[in-house]
Order: structure tokens, then sequence, then C-alpha cells
């Protein structure tokens, strides 16, 4: 390799200013007399790091002052991920104060899944209250609770068939809301064990 790059200097391809390690002396109206490293690649850090250093240097010096629109919202009118199809559509629904009906569809839906979720949470710490309080109603308790969990059931496929049909009306799939499972949502709130079966 070094005899390579000799015959490249003897022929003048390689000068001594290429050579790894070298330096240049580099004048800019607006960056100054810098000296600069040659014959090496910058990495990408080493680019971050003088970006920021210069924004910093920048900012210090007050060159982000007095910027026209300082402190007003962003006019984002179009939007550049926003099909042309759309756009007319997006305006008018923006300027009525209005949303997509998936939109209030999906929120509806996911207030009445966070409503399920508290109702079984609460239930179950009734029910394991019940039972060690009143050590002959055990029964009475753990019929109760079978009952709670068929409703749930029922629930839960109402809830699955409603988030099905939203899944396919809504354009954008990762918005989508997976299905429930009455097993999840008991080990959730803690009423079965690792192997599915009820404690109680």
């Amino acid at each position: 390799m070094i005899g390579f790059t000799y015959r490249l200097q003897m022929e003048g391809v390689v000068g001594e200013q290429d050579r790894p390690g070298a330096t240049e002396k580099v004048s800019s109206p607006k960056v100054g007399n810098v000296t600069r490293r040659r014959g090496r690649r910058r990495g990408l850090n080493e680019w971050q790091d003088l970006i920021t250093e210069q924004l910093d240097e920048a900012a210090a010096n007050g060159a982000f002052e007095n910027l026209p629109g300082k402190g007003q919202p962003l006019r984002l009118d179009r939007f550049p991920n926003e099909p042309d199809d759309m756009r007319m559509a997006n305006k008018l629904l923006k300027d009525n104060n209005l949303t997509p009906s998936w939109i209030g569809d999906r929120k509806k839906l996911l207030t009445q899944i966070e409503a399920l979720r508290a109702e079984m949470k609460r239930r179950w710490e009734q029910t394991c209250a019940g039972v060690q309080a009143a050590g002959s109603e055990r029964e009475t308790f753990a019929r109760s609770w079978r009952r709670s969990v068929r409703d749930w059931e029922a629930r839960i496929g109402e809830l699955n068939r409603r988030i099905v049909s939203l899944n396919i009306s809504l354009p954008i799939w990762r918005m989508e809301l997976h299905r429930l499972r009455l097993d999840e949502e008991l080990k959730r709130i803690g009423a079965v064990n690792g192997d599915g079966e009820s404690l109680l």
C-alpha cells in the first residue's frame, strides 16, 4: 500500500495534502478561518455534532430572533401526504369542525371497551372481598361471578362484531383495534391464573 501511494505521489495523482491526517486552512466569510483535516471521511455523528454546534452558536448569536411569524400558528393549508381526491372533503370537514365518522365510532368503541374493563375489575374486587368476608355465602358470590362472566362474554362478542365492522371502514390500517378475548380480559384483572383456570 505504501508503494502504491508513493507511486501515485510521484506521478502527481496524490499529493502531500491528500495524505490521511493532513490539514488545510479554509477561509470563508460566513465561517471565518478554520483548519480542517483532509483525507478522511466524517462519520454521521461528527456531522450531527457539527450541525448541532453551528445551530447552538447561531441561536446564541440571536440568528433566530425576530423571525417572521414568530409566536403564531403554522399555516399548514396543504398537507403533503394528503391524497388529491380527499383534499376538498378534508377541508370541508375541518372548516365545519366535523370529523370523519370512523373517528367518532373508534372513540366511542374505545370508551366502551374501557368501561367494560373498569366494570370487570370493580366486580372482581367486590367478589374477592365478598368471598373473604362471607364464608357460608361463598357459593352465592361464585354463582354471581359466573353469571357476570357469561354477560361479559356476550358483550365482548357484540364489541368484537363492532370492532370488525370498524376495522373494515378504517382508511389507516395502523388505527385498527384488536378483537377482545374474554380469557385475556380475565387475566388482565387477575381473575384467572396463568393456565386460564378461574380463581373462584
